[in-house]
């Protein structure tokens, strides 16, 4: 695949996904990552992921800043912190094989349920949560702990946006820091992240605009499906060695 196409695929994916997470919350993320691991190598899609993400992190966080839920984001960050130092380990020691195994696994989860976590109402709880979620994103590429979290604690769908992009914000930052830090080269792929910076924030853009203008099961309905068959590609390569 040439680099022109992979760029225009990128940007597809990137726009999607912005927009997905500005209109309905939560489930852009694993559409972008899902579609980066049909261009890049597993490794380099999980480790290129928070640069992808951040513009897109950043205009909602922005767009929803005065919805932003401060008492979930503080503690999320702290445990954040050693989240991610364990996950560095353990993304330098699973071979790759594995790690599609277990990102095609988790995909799947995710997809077709809603974990059933309850109200987390302490700060330990959140800082927990944080943990949990940063050693998933950081050796998986995608979290599986705070969308389940805030969606059971009780806020509006503003605040639900604004408090996630945040948390991920703050996030996405330690992994790509952390990823660097520990011998990932981000500077082939500058072009490919300025592609996905301006496809993010055209996305965010558009999807704030499509806020109750369309049918949200549907269209999860529509993502699920999708996320799906990239788990099962992700899975095919773990288990057989085929793209």
């Amino acid at each position: 695949m040439s680099e022109s196409v992979t760029l225009l695929l990128l940007a597809a994916a990137s726009f999607s996904a912005a927009a997905i997470s500005a209109s309905i919350s939560i489930g852009g993320g694993y559409v972008l990552f899902g579609a980066t691991t049909l261009l890049y190598p597993l490794p380099v899609a999980i480790a290129l992921q928070p640069v992808f993400s951040y513009s897109s992190l950043v205009s909602r966080g922005f767009a929803f800043r005065d919805a932003i839920s401060w008492s979930i984001v503080g503690p999320f960050t702290l445990g954040s912190l050693g989240g991610v130092a364990m996950g560095l380990v353990a993304y330098h020691a699973i071979p790759e094989r594995w790690m599609a195994i277990g990102v095609g696994l988790l995909m799947l989860v995710l997809a077709w349920s809603r974990l059933p976590l309850p109200q987390v109402h302490s700060r330990a709880g959140l800082a927990a949560v944080g943990v949990a979620h940063a050693v998933s994103g950081t050796v998986l590429g995608m979290g599986s702990i705070l969308q389940p979290v805030l969606l059971n604690a009780g806020i509006s769908p503003r605040a639900l946006v604004g408090t996630f992009a945040t948390c991920l914000l703050v996030l996405e930052a330690i992994r790509g820091i952390g990823y660097a830090v520990t011998g990932f080269a981000y500077q082939p792929y500058v072009l490919a992240v300025i592609v996905a910076t301006v496809a993010g924030i055209a996305g965010t853009w558009a999807g704030k605009r499509m806020i109750g203008r369309i049918p949200e099961r549907g269209f999860r309905t529509i993502v699920t499906v999708l996320v799906s068959l990239l788990a099962i590609r992700l899975l095919a390569r773990g288990l057989f060695g085929t793209d």
